[in-house]
């Protein structure tokens, strides 16, 4: 019997309704794996075609995808449109409530597949409330935390969230998708772009919050060393161990700061970071920014030159791997799709459609209905209740992962597997414990601090976890041996680490291998370290955030969420091929070209029109007023205006009369030219209100206000609250933590997301080694006296 061939996701049918960067990227995610995807546009065209003048972004998200016309209101059951989705497979809305279509769908559509998009989720009592990306930074906290110690605060650039939540949501569509293969039932995924945002720019400082008493605002933070002038442009660093700081010292002749009490903190390096500044600068002034990389990569130390829409398609290492692309239409490149399959064919790049280019009914026509199976002819609310239970909450049931992984990105990959149901063994050794169990916020106190890090505790709940030194032969026996019995094998090392282990030789045709160097597995910088830092400063993200006038800051972190978004939707491809050929294969999904992707419109906007997106502080290109204001008590709330009825609501609602009787400010562009007097007036008004009062006036007229929330507070905000997204678990070492669970809602689901706390090192190898492998009690504790196994960090 032949294996089937072409694309994993051949003949899967969605119907894209959405209007913003997160439903199309969603279904760009599809498509660029084989699905057929078809956006519906008003009369008015989709609104993305008119941004930034080129129409580049709407090219780069559309790529491959069919457009039909219709009305507003088109999906009513006498339309085309309508018809489309009767044989559709999946349905992608982005229309906020009070709008109902998402549930309208789902509750005509048993079968269906629908995927709804909002700032705060569908229920609770901020889901008809309005948001920008801007008010949901200042929810999130990502705005508080970041900005000069103690300076104003400022948001990251580049709309992550938006991207982030169209990576989440095509993750939860290929969980329902595997639960509807096996029970023939639809989904309704409800996503809530709040939680996104606390996903990656919150996530484990939620949780440290709970186990240090959080000191007295202000709580932003540029590292140090991050982002230093070098001779010939800006050079980016991350140091996130006590080794890298060490190797980080050395090379600037500074070696002595290794060994200081203070210096050695990165707390301390914070708030002497004017004087510890001064230092760096002298030493990097002197050299280029080639030079400095070579120098730190020669003692491990992570290391990125700053790139932006310019410059990042031109960085050797880049172009040697073939990151960019060019466009279908051949007139500027594009970053390609982020992940390689070594053996699943991905479909070629096609050119985006023009406006109603297809004939929603000729499409019906052709699409049919979806098969019907026996158990979704039953359909009705009745039908999804016989499937509660593991087989409808677990779709991931059977999948057995090996997670030899750190840090955050590759830990929350494989920890999203099991939120949906795998069962995960965490690896690691006593000697090299996973990193952020040796990442301890300062301030945290007690026995066996290894086990209290909250960046550990919030991506590794639910795996089982054995201790193994991969360096010894018994070790190495003892992990082949229990990868024979796993489905998946993941791994984030830098590649010349993990091929020493003698893992990823198996001759293993079902085995799916997920590989996420930083680098990638091929080029010059493949064997460099690398984390979400240098990511952000390589693939430009930190060239758009921080203020015009200052240096670019990286957005902290979220490209190591978002890459394991991205790596759980590829390993869910090859989870879905493998289900029908039997055929497992290796799936490579480099940290640097998903950071790459999300940062697509600086590429493709540079290349088409020559324009550079740059940096605007808290501001907006298109926008005002955009911005965050100081309040009474030395408090901030962030408000964007980003249409014009909103504008004339908020200066009826704060009695402007300037500004009602100024004709020029009635349009963005007028506004826009005249910032910086919009932003004094509304900046003399906040400065008499609190945060609340502030948001109490503008939130119930439709402008979107936010105070700007402490990274402890997240977790008691009364939307994440109503809708559960902090669940409990109770750690044997530290107690009761609340952890933020995945930022989707399926309908199905009846469990919660943390099944248990994360693992204690070691604490599963009597069960794992002994109860799995037959290892005898002798052999274990020969094992342990020799260091093969343990359960204290060396």
């Amino acid at each position: 019997m032949t294996a089937p061939s072409g694309p994993a996701l051949a003949g899967l049918r969605v119907v894209d309704l959405s209007a913003g960067i997160a439903g199309a990227y969603c279904t760009k995610l599809l498509v660029d794996a084989g699905a057929d995807v078809v956006i519906v546009e008003s009369p008015g065209g989709h609104p993305l075609r008119a941004r930034g003048g080129s129409g580049a972004l709407f090219g780069f998200l559309h790529t491959g995808k069919r457009s039909v016309i219709a009305e507003p209101g088109g999906t009513s059951l006498a339309t085309p449109v309508a018809r489309l989705v009767v044989g559709a497979d999946v349905v992608v809305v982005d229309a906020a409530p009070p709008d109902r279509t998402a549930a309208s769908l789902a509750l005509a559509h048993p079968d269906l597949i629908v995927v709804s998009l909002s700032p705060f989720g569908l229920a609770g009592p901020w889901s008809e409330r309005v948001a920008s990306d801007l008010t949901l930074q200042a929810l999130c906290s990502s705005i508080a935390g970041r900005g000069e110690r103690h300076g104003s605060p400022v948001s990251a650039g580049g709309e992550l969230i938006e991207w982030a939540s169209g990576t989440a949501a095509a993750v939860a569509t290929l969980v329902a998708l595997r639960r509807r293969d096996r029970t023939g039932l639809g989904e309704l995924v409800d996503l809530a772009a709040l939680e996104v945002a606390i996903t990656i720019f919150n996530g484990f400082r939620a949780v440290s919050g709970q186990l240090v008493p959080p000191g007295p605002p202000p709580y932003q933070v540029v590292e140090v060393p991050s982002i230093e002038p070098a001779q010939d442009g800006w050079i980016g660093f991350a140091t996130l161990s006590a080794d890298q700081f060490a190797g980080f010292a050395a090379m600037i002749e500074r070696p002595e700061w290794a060994q200081d009490p203070e210096i050695s903190r990165i707390d301390v390096r914070i708030e002497r970071a004017a004087e510890i500044r001064r230092e760096i600068a002298a030493w990097t002034t002197r050299h280029t920014v080639e030079d400095i990389m070579d120098r730190a990569a020669a003692r491990r130390v992570p290391s990125a030159p700053l790139g932006d829409g310019a410059t990042t398609p031109r960085l050797a290492h880049l172009v040697e791997r073939g990151a960019f692309v060019p466009h279908p239409g051949g007139a500027y490149t594009q970053p390609r799709v982020p992940y390689r399959f070594g053996r699943t064919p991905q479909p070629p790049l096609r050119l985006p459609p023009q406006p109603g280019s297809d004939d929603a009914a000729a499409l019906a026509a052709t699409w049919g209905p979806r098969p019907a199976t026996a158990r979704s002819a039953a359909g009705g609310p009745a039908a999804r209740e016989s499937f509660e239970g593991d087989e409808a909450d677990l779709p991931l049931r059977g999948i057995r992962v090996f997670d030899l992984t750190s840090f955050w990105a590759g830990p929350y990959a494989s920890q999203i597997l099991g939120f949906f149901g795998a069962e995960v063994l965490k690896v690691e050794s006593i000697q090299r414990p996973d990193g952020t169990r040796m990442a301890t916020s300062y301030g945290i106190r007690g026995d066996m601090a290894w086990e209290r890090a909250p960046l550990f505790q919030a991506v590794n709940t639910g795996k089982r976890a054995v201790t193994l030194d991969l360096g010894d032969p018994r070790g190495q026996e003892l992990g082949r041996r229990l990868l024979a019995r796993c489905d998946v094998l993941v791994e984030n090392y830098s590649p010349r680490v993990v091929e020493r282990f003698g893992l990823l030789d198996a001759d293993r045709p079902d085995l799916i291998t997920l590989r996420m160097p930083a680098w990638g597995l091929t080029g010059p910088w493949r064997d460099r370290p690398g984390f979400a830092q240098t990511m952000e400063q390589a693939a430009g993200l930190a060239s758009v955030t921080g203020f015009p006038d200052g240096p670019p800051l990286i957005p902290r972190g979220p490209c190591d969420p978002i890459g394991a978004l991205h790596a759980a939707f590829a390993v869910l491809v090859a989870i879905r091929d493998r289900d029908r050929t039997g055929l497992g294969q290796l799936v490579e999904v480099p940290l640097v070209e998903t950071a790459l992707n999300v940062a697509a419109e600086q590429f493709v906007e540079y290349g088409a029109s020559g324009t550079l997106l740059g940096r605007h502080g808290n501001g907006h290109p298109h926008a005002a007023p955009h911005g965050v204001y100081r309040t009474a008590g030395d408090a901030w709330v962030a408000i964007a205006v980003m249409d014009d009825d909103q504008w004339a609501r908020l200066a009826d609602t704060i009695g402007a009369d300037e500004w009602r009787q100024d004709a020029a400010l009635a349009t963005s562009e007028g506004r826009v030219a005249a910032r910086e007097r919009v932003d004094a007036g509304l900046a003399r008004w906040c400065a008499l209100r609190s945060p609340d009062e502030v948001v109490e006036a503008l939130w119930p007229i439709g402008v979107p206000a936010a105070p700007l929330v402490a990274p402890h507070e997240v977790v008691s905000l009364p939307q994440t609250e109503s809708r559960g997204f902090f669940e409990t678990v109770t750690h044997p070492v530290i107690g009761a933590l609340r952890l933020p669970a995945f930022p989707a809602r399926l309908s199905s689901r009846t469990l919660p997301y943390h099944q248990t706390h994360a693992p204690l090192l070691g604490q599963d190898n009597q069960g794992l080694l002994g109860g799995w492998l037959g290892v005898d009690d002798i052999e274990l504790a020969t094992l342990e006296d020799d260091g093969v196994i343990g359960t204290r960090p060396l």
